[in-house]
């Protein structure tokens, strides 16, 4: 498809229409298709708007599966990096400036292939390509052994028939040997692809976890674990294992080969019979397996969600139970199991109608070589002797080739569907990674500020623009003070520190740290210096001390102790049965929240950034377990910048900094003294506070 116009939304229109037509001639996947037609139109109206009217050019091909794009618009640089309205659409393209022109090129993935997945796959092995020489050279000896075996075999009819006992002997003797050096190249090479298997496995998951926690929190927040659980764990294996099963199908196929060829030495006439009949059964097979690809694809998305919601009921069993929701929740289970096993039954169902049909003919396949073997004996144009050995090689081959036929398409198909899904989670268009700079910070000192910043959570669609959760918001925490952030729920408070630990970015404005855009820091440099402590931290399903040498793997226990002495859990942890070496639950089930908020800043202090960041830290919790966690926060102020979101006034009372936050802007600041004599909302929650406590103390 080519086009040339100007940039506006009759061409826009015009573009959208032909590259969807193009698209539908090459893929059945409405999914896709969707997401193509979504990303090329949030492309053009995000040129539009920085380019109105401007001449430009669009061209795009299919090839290999792929919808290559390249769209061309005259103008001045807008390089990605730099320009806000195309940063957050940058994963789609990549961009360079050449004679007036901005290129942008693109490519979406329309459906996979088999050269796609073992291309994909290739990645992964050549790392261990020695293995797999090794493996393949064993196995390809193994099957020359294989094909040589049944055409010594038709010899030893013929010995038989002559009745030549001496040569028989010898025959059978070769054929001992063949075997037995066929079976021990065979094992060899199956060790070899064994370690390979194992190497690229490991190799496939660490990258695929590295990217999972590499991506945009969006991501995260959009999609069920267990998406990221089944494609881990179960589509991983099978791209591993796909070069070994290639290889063995290989010999299996070269196996077949020397029985054709035996035949033809014996009867060209039957052997081209038989390459007919395998014919007709294996086209019978591909249009099976293409039904089955379709249908294991649905099966894969039902149990997802599935595996998803058996994740969040394993880890939400306690909250199940406190809201008697047990026969509620195990409905939905049951739903989810119902629609994923009845996706399967269904794609058996369809596969073994198919398979009966192919089984059908194969047996109409077995009379008509009968009748014609027994037609070529009362011609006289072969003896009965030459008959059965023709037989027996159809009885091994034809069933069996049309069957081996058969797995080896299901094979293909479960391989690049595998690939297709894994490739899915590296592909950085459907699944966003964090993006950051180079910049380092030399000596951090942990200022923070927000220079005119406006942030929406959907924001990438410039037609339908989200709702604005800050709003022009512009504030200075100095470095080494203690701010609060306090104003009612969905003010924007947790926003803004989403934006400070960069799991979001802001769509205008800057955020820096000690004067330095965030933007252009690397991950070290931001994550290297924050320390968030959130409302409900997560604990990890292991011991005290394993969950905090996640932090510190080389934490002495001298270490340990102060930091959870000044965390002011230590008496707790001590009480424990086995004490540090307590295990305490997926998610720190065995704490209380005011446990799991103290370890959560034991943690933090283990990690001794300059910039803590306390979300909520003391929501829900009763005035002693607030008073043992205020007294850890005052531990960690020294010399640290903390900011603190609280709804208790209790809680920021003491800070240097105390900023009234309302629909996305800061309202006023200053102490608490100071806010409650100019800051109106802010006196209501202190009166609002103070009355609550009276009632609680009478």
């Amino acid at each position: 498809m080519d086009y040339q116009g100007r940039l506006n939304p009759e061409s826009k229109q015009e573009v959208l229409a032909r590259v969807e037509a193009e698209a539908g001639k090459k893929s059945t996947d409405s999914k896709k298709k969707k997401a193509l037609i979504q990303d090329v139109r949030i492309l053009l109206s995000v040129c539009e708007k920085q380019f109105p009217n401007a001449s430009f050019s669009v061209k795009s091909r299919v090839s290999n599966g792929d919808l290559n794009l390249t769209l061309r618009v005259s103008g001045e640089a807008a390089d990605p990096e730099k320009t806000d309205s195309f940063r957050y659409i940058r994963d789609l393209f990549e961009w360079r400036y050449e004679n007036g022109e901005n290129i942008y090129t693109c490519r979406f993935s329309l459906y996979n292939t088999t050269w796609k997945s073992i291309t994909f796959s290739w990645n992964y092995v050549k790392q261990h390509k020695h293995l797999l020489i090794f493996a393949v050279t064993c196995q390809m000896i193994s099957a020359f052994l294989g094909v040589a075996a049944p055409i010594v075999s038709a010899r030893i009819i013929r010995a038989y028939a002559n009745n030549e006992a001496w040569r028989v002997m010898y025959i059978a003797f070769a054929i001992l040997v063949i075997q037995l050096l066929r079976n021990l190249f065979l094992v060899v090479s199956n060790q070899g692809y064994n370690r390979m298997y194992t190497k690229t496995l490991t190799a496939l998951e660490n990258d695929l976890v590295r990217g999972v926690l590499q991506m945009q929190s969006k991501c995260l927040d959009e999609n069920g674990s267990g998406l990221f659980i089944q494609r881990l764990t179960g589509d991983t294996g099978r791209i591993a294992s796909g070069f070994n099963s290639l290889a063995d199908m290989v010999t299996q196929i070269l196996s077949y080969a020397g029985i054709l060829i035996a035949m033809f030495i014996v009867s060209p006439a039957v052997c081209l019979f038989v390459i007919m009949m395998m014919a007709v059964q294996s086209f019978m097979e591909i249009f099976r397996t293409e039904q089955l690809r379709k249908d294991d694809k649905e099966f894969r998305k039902a149990n997802e969600k599935f595996y998803g919601l058996t994740g969040e009921m394993v880890r939400g069993s306690k909250d199940i139970k406190l809201l008697n929701s047990e026969d509620d929740f195990s409905g939905e289970l049951g739903e989810r199991i119902a629609e994923a096993n009845g996706k399967r039954l269904f794609m058996q169902k369809r596969s073994w109608v198919l398979k009966l049909f192919r089984w059908e003919v194969g047996e109409f396949g077995s009379f008509l070589m009968i009748a014609l073997l027994a037609y070529l004996i009362s011609e006289q144009i072969v003896i009965p002797s030459t008959a059965l050995v023709l037989y027996n090689y159809y009885a091994d081959l034809g069933p069996n080739a049309v069957k081996f036929f058969g797995s080896f398409m299901e094979f293909l198909a479960d391989f690049n569907l595998s690939n297709e899904r894994v490739q899915e989670l590296l592909n950085e268009r459907e699944f966003p990674r964090e993006h950051f700079g180079t910049r380092e910070l030399e000596n951090p000192q942990g200022e923070i500020r927000f220079d005119d910043v406006t942030f929406a959570y959907d924001h990438e669609d410039p037609e339908h623009p989200g709702r604005n959760i800050l709003e022009h918001l512009s504030f200075t925490i100095p470095a080494g003070k203690t701010a609060a952030i306090v104003g009612r729920s969905g003010c924007g408070k947790t926003t803004t520190f989403n934006l400070i630990d960069k799991l979001y970015e802001a769509d205008s404005g800057k955020v820096m740290l000690d004067g330095v855009d965030i933007r252009e820091l690397s991950r070290d440099a931001v994550r290297g210096n924050i320390t968030v402590v959130s409302q409900s931290p997560y604990i990890f399903n292991m011991s005290v001390r394993d969950n905090l040498k996640l932090i510190k793997p080389d934490l002495s226990e001298e270490e340990m102790r102060e930091v959870c002495r000044l965390a002011c859990i230590d008496e707790d942890i001590e009480k424990m049965t086995d004490g540090y070496d307590t295990i305490i639950g997926e998610g720190g089930v065995n704490l209380s929240g005011g446990q799991r908020q103290r370890l959560a800043i034991a943690r933090a202090m283990i990690r001794n950034t300059r910039i803590i960041l306390f979300d909520e830290a003391t929501s829900a919790l009763d005035n002693v377990t607030q008073a043992y966690i205020q007294e850890a926060i005052d531990n960690m102020r020294k010399g640290r910048t903390v900011v603190l979101v609280a709804h208790r006034l209790s809680t920021v009372m003491n800070a240097d900094q105390i900023m009234y936050m309302q629909d996305g802007k800061i309202l006023d600041q200053g102490t608490h003294e100071e806010m409650l004599k100019t800051c109106p909302p802010y006196r209501t929650l202190a009166e609002m506070e103070g009355s609550a406590s009276s009632e609680n103390s009478e």
